[in-house]
């Protein structure tokens, strides 16, 4: 039998010689983002993302995505919550409509449409359906219902994000827990909302080199990755070749996603007091633009 000192040592041994490849050079680091994502494919974590998202995933129970600008939404079992702010134009136009005709309103009908504004006020919670919510998307194409946060599920788990960047490194070298390199913006999906429509456009040929840095915890779980962004150009790039001297705008805050409590999430529960949105509610989120 092996000294207990000697087992000890084995892991930290492997370890370090993970690290570093032949001629003592930084290990590659895809291999360990990669294998990082193992924490949120098992559908039990809490993020944050630094656009002001943040979320609570519980799988299959339920789950719960808030955001700072845009549609916050929870699920729990069959149920469907969302918590929604009429943008501000449309929500003065619809207020004024409402005051301007009540004199001569059908009391009923007032007493609806005073209900539906206070409910997508973006502080209440309401219990929706989500097929009429993406129907309401699908009649404009500018409906703010477009911007409602994708639901996590065994096939798509990572809501986070960080899956859609590791997926675009181009390179990476490992060092202890610490990864980092560059990757292709270009490449992420633009629906994830991390970066802009066309990293490209802003950014010119910097957006295929962006500079990041991600962290693994002590079980080599993703705890934090961090994407630098430079400053868009101020001329917009074109098809011909942009110079490496162009001019630009100051730097933009750093992309960061954040993943913690990983298998200890709790499911999340019904929002107290919320109530049934009123179906006169879904026609004047179909005409909510952006």
């Amino acid at each position: 039998m092996k000294p207990l000192a000697a087992l000890t040592l084995l892991p930290l041994l492997a370890a370090g010689c993970a690290n570093t490849g032949a001629g003592g050079e930084p290990a590659d680091g895809r291999p360990a983002l990669a294998a990082s994502l193992s924490g949120l494919t098992a559908g039990n974590y809490t993020f944050t993302r630094s656009d002001g998202t943040a979320g609570a995933v519980h799988l299959p129970d339920s789950s719960s995505i808030s955001r700072q600008y845009g549609p916050s939404v929870l699920r729990t079992g069959s149920a469907f919550y969302l918590r929604y702010k009429i943008h501000g134009e449309a929500y003065d136009a619809w207020r004024q409509l409402i005051e301007k005709h009540a004199a001569g309103a059908d009391p009923q009908e007032l007493r609806t449409a005073r209900q539906v504004m206070d409910s997508l006020d973006g502080k209440h919670w309401v219990r929706a359906d989500e097929k009429r919510l993406h129907q309401a998307a699908d009649a404009e194409d500018q409906s703010g219902m477009e911007n409602l946060p994708a639901a996590p599920d065994a096939a798509a788990p990572d809501v986070t994000g960080a899956a859609g960047l590791a997926g675009a490194v181009v390179s990476a070298q490992l060092d202890g827990r610490t990864i980092t390199g560059t990757l292709d913006a270009t490449q992420v999906d633009p629906q994830l909302g991390l970066f802009t429509n066309d990293p490209f456009y802003f950014y010119g040929p910097r957006a295929k080199q962006l500079p990041f840095r991600a962290t693994i915890d002590d079980k080599g779980r993703l705890s934090t990755i961090t994407v630098t962004l430079p400053g868009a150009l101020q001329a917009p790039a074109s098809a011909d070749p942009v110079p490496s001297d162009a001019p630009t705008e100051a730097a933009e805050p750093p992309v960061t996603i954040t993943v913690s409590h990983y298998g200890d999430t709790p499911p999340q529960t019904a929002p107290a007091g919320a109530r049934e949105l009123d179906p006169a509610a879904y026609e004047m989120l179909t005409n909510d633009v952006d």
